[in-house]
């Protein structure tokens, strides 16, 4: 499904919980911009042409962006998982003494 300027104002008249997450991805490079909050209110609502963005969308879209971009990357899958990668008897760890708490003097 394409995100348009209709679905945001579509969202916006429902009062849906979705649409700063619709506003952010149609306005990315907006919100990416280093423009002061309330300008880029009244540019959204300019290219929106209604009321339909508040200061604290703004503030809370641009709180959430940097999780919203992440979650927008595909993730890999390893061919094997972890747990089939080395089984639990073969793990090995190197045998080491333990440092001492308090170095012992030249005395001695």
């Amino acid at each position: 499904m394409e995100i348009t300027k209709e679905l945001v104002l579509k969202l916006h008249e429902r009062k849906d919980p979705k649409r700063k997450r619709m506003l952010f991805e149609l306005y990315r490079d907006l919100f990416t911009s280093s423009m002061s909050a309330r300008f880029l209110v009244d540019v959204i609502n300019e290219k929106l042409s209604t009321e339909a963005v508040s200061l604290y969308d703004i503030k809370y879209i641009r709180a959430k962006m940097k999780k919203w971009s992440v979650q927008q990357m595909p993730v890999k899958q390893s061919e094997k998982p972890e747990a089939e990668a080395q089984p639990k008897a073969a793990m090995k760890f190197p045998r080491s003494e333990p440092e001492p708490y308090v170095k012992p003097s030249k005395k001695y």
